[in-house]
């Protein structure tokens, strides 16, 4: 009777600690599911133009014709240079202050703050105008990548950055590694930092249904937390063989005690 107890409890227990290859999968068509492709197979994106934050970074290059113009306006500029980090960035680059403003040689404060990079682009070329001819001076405004954090269940987790105009949510996750065999893809936590406050999404990244979602991209300062499945906050192993080995320690120290009972008993 009590070898098949045991058998039955550590056969759920095995079923119950093993993930299954629906809870890594990314991006599957589930029942639930609600977007649909086109006739060429193609998914429509939600694409949202990003407002600039204190403290985010700007790089702005400003040439002309006239090379003591562009001097000016470029004294940190990286010509010359193949190295370019974080801190050759930030120190180059024009920091949003705590105002939301932007300080540039000549011209001096501009305000942006809640603009998006083309409307950037026309205050400043708005301000150049006061000194320069219309067409004497070339402008460039991006953004200095997008940077983020993941934290929780991935490989790598930590600060990064990706030098391009847009990241989506599985570029973000890749650049840590992925995500662990126990990190819950269904709920995965997008903290996301606003001028009014801060906003919590939970995002199903099993679910053919992000792509379509308004946060698939990331923006820059967004935390992206991988919060555990059960089965690592009950202490069971991430794969189907630790599991099984767990099981059959457990197994064989309650048979220990029972064959230990049983001698005293007799």
């Amino acid at each position: 009777m009590y070898k098949k107890l045991l058998f039955i409890a550590a056969f759920v227990s095995l079923l119950s600690s093993c993930v299954s290859q629906k809870e890594l999968t990314y991006m599957q068509n589930n029942e639930d599911s609600t977007i649909e492709a086109d006739s060429t197979g193609v998914y429509k994106l939600s694409r949202s133009n990003y407002r600039i934050q204190v403290n985010d970074i700007l790089n702005i290059s400003i040439s002309s014709y006239d090379e003591k113009a562009s001097n000016i306006f470029n004294t940190n500029s990286d010509r010359g240079s193949f190295q370019v980090n974080d801190a050759v960035i930030y120190t180059r680059g024009s920091s949003v202050d705590d105002e939301g403003n932007i300080r540039l040689p000549v011209i001096g404060i501009v305000h942006v703050e809640g603009l998006v990079i083309d409307e950037v682009r026309k205050a400043i070329t708005t301000e150049l105008h006061k000194y320069f001819k219309k067409d004497a001076v070339y402008l460039k405004v991006i953004l200095a990548g997008v940077r983020f954090s993941i934290i929780g269940e991935v490989n790598r987790p930590g600060k990064y950055v990706i030098y391009q105009n847009q990241v989506n949510i599985f570029e973000a996750i890749a650049s840590a590694g992925d995500i662990t065999f126990v990190g819950d893809r269904h709920k995965v936590q997008l903290i996301r930092q606003l001028p009014e406050g801060v906003k919590v999404i939970d995002l199903d990244l099993t679910n053919i249904d992000v792509v379509g979602s308004d946060y698939y991209f990331v923006q820059p300062n967004d935390i992206i937390n991988i919060r555990p499945l059960r089965a690592k906050s009950w202490g069971i192993g991430t794969e189907g063989w630790t599991s099984m080995l767990a099981v059959l320690s457990l197994i064989s120290s309650t048979f220990l005690i029972i064959a230990n009972v049983n001698s005293l008993s007799r």
